[in-house]
C-alpha cells in the first residue's frame, strides 16, 4: 500500500435548492478503502430524510462528501500506477494500540475542508469515518489538549463551530494515550450511534466504547454486519434525533439522559 501525498480538497456535494445560500449543510465522511463518491452511492436514501428534518432552511440541505486524503494502491502495484482504484483511508496504523500515521495530515485536511465549505449543521461517519467524525467534533468543542494541537499541527485560531448533531455508524475510539484528550471528558454534542448485531469488522464493545464517550448519545443495536442501516425504521430514529436536536438548540433546552434502543425489524 502506498499514500498519495497531495491534499487539495476533494469534494463531492449533493445539492437540492440553491436559490439561496441559507442551507443546512452536513459533513459525510466514508469508510476505510471507500471515497466520497462510493459513500454517496451508498448513502442515497440520506437526502430526502435530511431535507425531511430541516425543512425551515429556504436554501434546502447539501451533503458534502470529501475523500480521506491517502490513497490505497492495489497490494500488485509495483509502479505507483492505481488506475481506477478508487480506495482511500483517514490513516495508516492499528487503531486499537498504535499512533496513526498520516492522522494530523488527515485532520489539517479536514479542518480546511470545514474552513472552505462550511459551517456544517451536523457530520455523519461510517466506521473510520465514524471514529473521524467523533474527534472532528470533539476538536470543535475545544476539547484537544495543548500537546495534542502541538503534535498533529493544529492553529487553534482555525478551529470550527461546534456541530449541531453527530451520526456514526460502527464507529471506534483510537485507544493511543496520544488521543485520550479527544474523548476526555465526554463531548456535549448529541450523538447516534448505530451497532450492528452481526459486525464482523468492528467489534461492539468497541462501538459502545466511543459512545460512552458522549453525554448525549442515543444507541440504536440493528440486526445487520458493517454497513450503515438503511430500513425504514432506522430512518425514522436518524430523523427523529435530528428533528429533536434541532427542536432543542433552537429552543436552548436543556440536555435529555442517555438512551438505547433495540430496532431489529430489519435493516
Amino acid at each position: 500500500m502506498g499514500t498519495n501525498n497531495s491534499f487539495a480538497v476533494r469534494l463531492k456535494s449533493v445539492e437540492w435548492d440553491t436559490r439561496t445560500s441559507k442551507r443546512a449543510k452536513v459533513l459525510m465522511l466514508h469508510g476505510n478503502a471507500q471515497s466520497g463518491t462510493t459513500f454517496e452511492r451508498k448513502t442515497r436514501f440520506f437526502k430526502n430524510l435530511l431535507q425531511n428534518a430541516c425543512p425551515s432552511f429556504p436554501g434546502g440541505v447539501e451533503l458534502f462528501y470529501p475523500t480521506a486524503p491517502h490513497r490505497i494502491l492495489p497490494a500488485s502495484s509495483t509502479t505507483g500506477d492505481e488506475g481506477d482504484f478508487d480506495a482511500w483511508t483517514w490513516g495508516f496504523g492499528d487503531y486499537t494500540t498504535e499512533v496513526i500515521q498520516g492522522y494530523g495530515q488527515t485532520i489539517r485536511y479536514m479542518l480546511e475542508v470545514i474552513r472552505t465549505a462550511g459551517p456544517f449543521i451536523g457530520i455523519v461517519g461510517f466506521s473510520a469515518g465514524a471514529a473521524m467524525a467523533h474527534i472532528l467534533v470533539s476538536i470543535a468543542e475545544r476539547r484537544a489538549s495543548p500537546e495534542l494541537m502541538k503534535n498533529l499541527q493544529m492553529d487553534s485560531r482555525f478551529l470550527p463551530p461546534p456541530f449541531h448533531f453527530a451520526i456514526c455508524s460502527s464507529g471506534f475510539i483510537f485507544s493511543h494515550p496520544q488521543y485520550k484528550s479527544l474523548y476526555y471528558p465526554r463531548v456535549q454534542t448529541p450523538v447516534l450511534h448505530f451497532v450492528g448485531n452481526l459486525d464482523p469488522v468492528i467489534p461492539q464493545d468497541h462501538t459502545l466504547k466511543l459512545a460512552g464517550r458522549c453525554k448525549n448519545r442515543l444507541i440504536v443495536y440493528h440486526p445487520g454486519a458493517h454497513f450503515m442501516p438503511r430500513g425504514k425504521i432506522f430512518q425514522e430514529a436518524m430523523l427523529d434525533f435530528i428533528r429533536e436536536w434541532l427542536r432543542r438548540d433552537a429552543a436552548d433546552c436543556p440536555s435529555v439522559l442517555p438512551v438505547t434502543l433495540a430496532l431489529n425489524e430489519g435493516i
